[in-house]
């Protein structure tokens, strides 16, 4: 019995699913002139790197290549390659070489063998970062891969691209494969069952995608395992659960049902008795309640995850039921949009222990069946709908210079309106990033260092904030941080940060050390000072920290009341002559916003600069975020498809219209595609 992975492995481009932009540079390749060149392949195990390296082999010598690139199956070199007398492709298995001198000679003895024929071969090495391992690492390939003798050419197949010297990775042409789409994934599985002569029920499909993880090969011999184990031509979603030993959908149905009962011993005794890790239980239970939310409440078409689509319909219908039943008065989207806030993103970082404390907290707020009522709840909450968004990429924009008014105070014992946009532009340019939120205030208070002039309290603080930079980082985070300059009639001069703080044991033991012997006596404790955001209130706390960061904002301002900066944080910022006041990380200043919109193709955001006071606080950053990553993935894509339509000749005329069609294309992505969310009117 031939297994499936082999039967439907593809020998021409039209054949291999997805992979448009590896498919397009290849066959480019062949229809200029068969071009011998090198590729780098890179992408998951099972992706199909193999498959077009064999394709791109038999094309390079086929006599007649087709219009795609394919070659013809007819001419003398396609039929003896059918025949396996003539393949024009070697593979080597990298990791069967012990040695590098192993290599070395079977590497040149291919070179040697074919010097005097006419045909093209390509020297496949697989799993290359294997090569790593050796102590010049891939030095003693880079002459050989750069100047191969004529009709020689080397490809490379990776699952760790990273391990790849940089100096081999530009001597080839680098493509990616990307798993497939649910789509792609479930038309692969759908063809290849039909062709078996087998009933693949739909939310087996799913399955069998997410157990591939959407890629093929690995999703074909998901297949052939249900073949040679199942009794029948069917395969069902519960059949393929028990074969693979993944039968946790019907723990994480009753636990939700529980759940909407408000039956907490329910809830711990069906999450004790699921098999599976805390972890892995944390996360499908965060993906349930996203698909539910967006599936079944708000009626939108959202794949959130195979395993999530693969539950029935009945099944969906038990848990809406159930809350259904216990709560039938209650607007059950924004109960569950209370719940979702509950929920950070789950990752390694999160202890067992954390997440057990997140899942209480959860099943609490479940089980007082009320909506959760977010503390700065002036706007309506963002709901996810069709519609069209006003047009923030193109120069027709209700932005303009707030600086420019002729009514902005200028004092320079106050923070001036540059300086707050600035902030609260870098606070929401995180949060659209998907950085942590801010949730540390840290006070420097450089007299009770025995510095009383401004000169030097300003180099104090450039020690102390270049010193707080590598330490926010060697705590665990990024590092992302805002600092501001001040200088206070009753505390003299003092520099005050809003930071990240991952570990906040650590940075406070830091903080109290920090030149600890040069500090006043008797004030040593309050020479720095640390003050944390409850980890509950993640965005309300992020918010807090840049409204008192913006506490010496000047109040003769008209946009100062629209801030709603606390009573408690308004202060006179000081005028400390003509000091820089402001301090970013490199991630959130100017440079790295204009980055992020040539990246995505969209302009970022900022409710500031849009005079939408009613949003600053409100969470909108998050929804745009997801927005945001989803249009990168498709601006970068678009990117390689129309680079794609270029050749390779690296000709200045190439250029001109590549970057003339780029120009186009950015001026017309916002238009062709709107948010599916609105951020707010043009009103």
């Amino acid at each position: 019995m031939q297994r499936l992975a082999l039967k439907y492995r593809p020998r021409t481009f039209e054949e291999v699913i997805g992979q448009e932009y590896p498919k397009r540079i290849i066959s480019q390749l062949i229809l200029n002139n068969q071009s011998c060149a090198n590729l780098l392949l890179h992408g998951s195990v099972g992706s199909g790197k193999t498959s077009l390296v064999r394709i791109y082999a038999g094309s390079l010598n086929c006599e007649n290549p087709a219009p795609t690139g394919d070659r013809c199956f007819g001419c003398d070199p396609c039929r003896a390659l059918d025949a396996g007398k003539r393949t024009g492709f070697v593979e080597l298995d990298t990791p069967k070489f012990r040695q590098r001198k192993a290599l070395i000679d079977e590497i040149d003895r291919l070179l040697n063998s074919n010097k005097a024929g006419n045909g093209r071969t390509v020297v496949f090495l697989d799993e290359a970062h294997v090569l790593s391992k050796y102590p010049d690492s891939f030095d003693f390939l880079l002459k050989t891969v750069e100047e191969p003798p004529p009709g020689f050419s080397f490809c490379f197949a990776t699952t760790a691209v990273e391990r790849i010297s940089e100096a081999l990775q530009s001597r080839t042409i680098k493509l990616e494969l990307r798993p497939l789409t649910h789509e792609q994934s479930v038309g692969l599985l759908s063809r290849a069952a039909r062709q078996e002569g087998l009933i693949l029920h739909p939310e087996a499909v799913s399955l069998l995608a997410s157990l591939g993880e959407h890629q093929p090969r690995n999703m074909l011999q998901a297949l052939d395992k249900m073949m040679l184990l199942g009794d029948s031509g069917e395969i069902t979603r519960d059949r393929v659960a028990a074969v693979f030993g993944v039968d946790y959908i019907e723990y994480l149905i009753q636990y939700f049902e529980a759940l909407g009962a408000g039956d907490f011993r329910g809830q711990v005794a069906k999450f004790t008795q699921w098999p599976d890790s805390i972890r892995n239980k944390a996360r499908l239970i965060q993906l349930f309640l996203v698909g539910f939310y967006y599936v079944d409440l708000c009626g939108l078409d959202v794949s959130v995850e195979p395993v999530i689509k693969s539950i029935r319909q009945e099944e969906r219908s038990r848990v809406a039921d159930a809350f259904g039943r216990r709560l039938p008065q209650i607007d059950m989207k924004a109960f569950f949009e209370g719940l979702l806030d509950v929920w950070p993103t789950v990752t390694n970082e999160l202890s067992d222990e954390a997440l057990l404390a997140i899942l209480m907290r959860f099943q609490t707020i479940a089980n007082r069946g009320e909506v959760v009522v977010r503390r700065n709840d002036v706007v309506a909450r963002i709901t996810p709908q069709a519609g069209t968004e006003l047009d923030l990429t193109t120069g027709i924009s209700r932005r303009r210079n707030l600086d420019d008014e002729p009514d902005v105070p200028k004092d320079p014992a106050y923070l001036t309106r540059s300086h707050v946009r600035s902030i609260f532009a870098a606070a929401s340019f995180s949060v659209q990033q998907g950085h942590e939120p801010f949730n540390a205030r840290i006070t420097i208070r450089h007299r009770l260092f025995g510095y009383e002039g401004q000169p030097e309290a300003s180099k104090h603080f450039k020690k102390f904030s270049q010193a707080l930079k590598g330490q926010l980082r060697n705590w665990g985070g990024a590092g992302l941080n805002v600092f501001v300059q001040e200088r206070d009639e009753t505390e003299g001069s003092c520099g005050r940060v809003m930071a990240h703080v991952p570990d906040a044991e650590m940075a406070e033991r830091w903080l109290k050390k920090w030149h600890r012997n040069s500090r006043v006596a008797g004030f040593e404790d309050v020479a720095i000072t640390l003050e944390l955001e409850p980890s509950s209130e993640r965005l309300d706390g992020h918010w807090r920290c840049v409204r008192w960061l913006c506490g010496g904002f000047n109040p003769k301002d008209p946009i100062f009341t629209k801030l709603k900066i606390e009573v408690e944080f308004h202060r006179a910022a000081g005028d400390i002559i003509g000091r820089t006041r402001l301090d970013y990380s490199v991630p959130l200043a100017a440079a790295a916003r204009q980055k992020a919109e040539h990246e995505s193709g969209i302009s970022v955001v900022s409710a500031f600069d849009d005079r939408q006071w009613d949003r600053l606080y409100d969470g909108w950053e998050l929804q745009e975020h997801k927005y945001r990553q989803e249009q990168k993935s498709r601006w970068q894509a678009a990117l390689r498809e129309l680079a794609a339509q270029y050749p390779l000749d690296g000709s200045a005329q190439s250029k001109e219209l590549r970057d003339h069609d780029v120009a186009e294309l950015r001026n017309q992505w916002g238009r062709r595609n709107p948010r599916s969310w609105p951020i707010w009117s043009a009103s």
